[in-house]
């Protein structure tokens, strides 16, 4: 599986939460309206990626709308992951570049710091570099004994004291290991810290500042987030960031959950460049960070969020079904035969009557289109108006308009002849010198030859 399949692979659930939303605010139409851009704003922050990053996503695409005069909503979607890409803030790669360096790794528990400094480390070494670990974490159960795992695993040594040392003693001691070593990366794995205990945060600070003024090599801090807490994350990243001033974020679990837009919060309001982020369990599942990558995976491509089968749009994506939409919609307009594909009715004939003609391109006009719906009752007023004739035939009480409508219709009705026109002029001089008749309630439909013999 290559490098963009994984880190795909890994945000799935995100990205199909995404989808979901996506779908949710298209079904309304590709309308550039206001609404529109409201529901964007709205789905970006559904998936995490934080207000502030939502609204400047947000507002670069209207702008670019504007300046390119774009036609519809998926033209902006095809500008989104470009977006989102730029959103995230740069920098990093010296960290973990191949310069020499110290590097503490903080966060609350469990967030995974003690498995990225193993991976890391067994990263750095197949790239031929020395490595030395510090176990500065003394509080946690098993927290030494699960990082000398993965010092074995890597082949690198690792420094550490027993359970309940002082931290920054052990931090000091790793420093001076590592310049006798001659070691080029120092990994720092310190204890995990509620971002809410002003103590424990104060204990954090001394254990930064001890490594800061006793190493030679550039230190960098970096918060490591567990993608599942959510929005919580971006409150742990401001009280870490407040405290210790960061470098760096590691992002860890984003294959668990479906809140990987918190990457993008995180780096987008504090600034900080993301350098690493987990995707699996695996050794290698620790990937380095692309922005482009991420934000393809994050959104999914445009065939992905619209795919036929899994959204129902039975054998057309939405963009082409909102093109042939548009199409249908403009030859009713101009009075042409809307064209029917697959296994859609036949187009009608350019020979077809008022009448075939509405009733046969009924079936594709827009039903929300006033446009349409205005078209098509004309051209029924227009066929059922009715003649002179069919006029005096009403008028002598014999046919409705009602009649007249349906006897046009009825293909296999004979005209009158001559014997019958001269029976109903006959009857128009009764009814003209006779009294005043009675209003007589309205008859039913008759044909002509019983009517004639009644």
């Amino acid at each position: 599986m290559g490098l963009f399949d994984r880190i795909s692979d890994g945000l799935s659930r995100s990205r199909h939460k995404f989808k979901e939303s996506m779908n949710v605010l298209l079904d309304r139409g590709p309308d550039l309206d206001e609404e529109f851009w409201e529901g964007l704003e709205e789905t970006l922050i559904l998936s995490d990626v934080g207000g502030a990053a939502a609204a400047d996503i947000v507002e670069r695409l209207r702008d670019l709308a504007t300046r390119r005069a774009l036609p519809d909503a998926y033209a902006v979607l095809d500008l989104l992951n470009d977006e989102i890409a730029a959103t995230f803030t740069e920098g990093g790669a010296d960290i973990l570049g191949g310069d020499a360096a110290v590097v503490l790794f903080v966060g609350i528990n469990g967030t995974g710091k003690t498995t990225t400094v193993g991976k890391l480390a067994k990263a750095a070494t197949d790239e031929g570099r020395a490595v030395i670990l510090g176990s500065a974490d003394t509080f946690r159960a098993a927290a030494i004994e699960q990082l000398e795992v993965w010092a074995r695993r890597a082949g690198v040594e690792m420094v550490t004291r027993e359970r309940g040392a002082d931290p920054a003693s052990v931090c000091y001691d790793t420093l001076e290991r590592a310049e006798a070593s001659g070691a080029d990366l120092v990994l720092i794995d310190t204890a995990g810290r509620l971002h809410t205990s002003s103590d424990l945060m104060r204990e954090l600070e001394k254990v930064v500042n001890v490594v800061r003024k006793r190493a030679k090599l550039p230190v960098y801090t970096v918060l490591v987030i567990d993608a599942t807490t959510g929005q919580n994350g971006l409150t742990q990243a401001r009280e870490f960031n407040r405290a210790l001033d960061l470098d760096a974020l590691v992002v860890t679990k984003l294959d668990g959950t479906a809140k990987g837009g918190i990457a993008l919060a995180v780096s987008h309001e504090l600034e900080l460049p993301i350098i690493k982020i987990g995707v699996g369990e695996g050794i290698d599942d620790l990937r380095d960070f692309d922005p482009h990558e991420f934000a393809g995976a994050l959104v999914g491509t445009f065939d992905e969020r619209f795919d036929a089968a899994e959204d129902g749009l039975r054998g057309e994506n939405a963009k082409e079904a909102a093109v042939t939409a548009g199409e249908r919609r403009r030859d009713v307009l101009e009075g042409a035969p809307a064209e029917a594909s697959g296994s859609e009715a036949d187009a009608v004939p350019e020979t077809a009557s008022l009448e075939t003609a509405a009733s046969e391109a009924a079936p594709v006009l827009d039903e929300q289109g006033d446009v349409e719906e205005a078209f098509a009752e004309a051209v029924v007023e227009a066929a059922e108006e009715p003649t002179d004739a069919d006029i005096l035939e009403a008028a002598l009480g014999h046919r409705t308009d009602e009649t007249i409508v349906a006897e046009n219709e009825d293909d296999d009705e004979a005209p009158f002849t001559d014997d019958e026109l001269a029976e109903l002029a006959l009857a128009a001089d009764d009814v003209e010198t006779g009294p005043e008749p009675e209003a007589a309630p309205e008859p039913e439909k008759k044909g002509f030859w019983k009517r004639f013999f009644e």
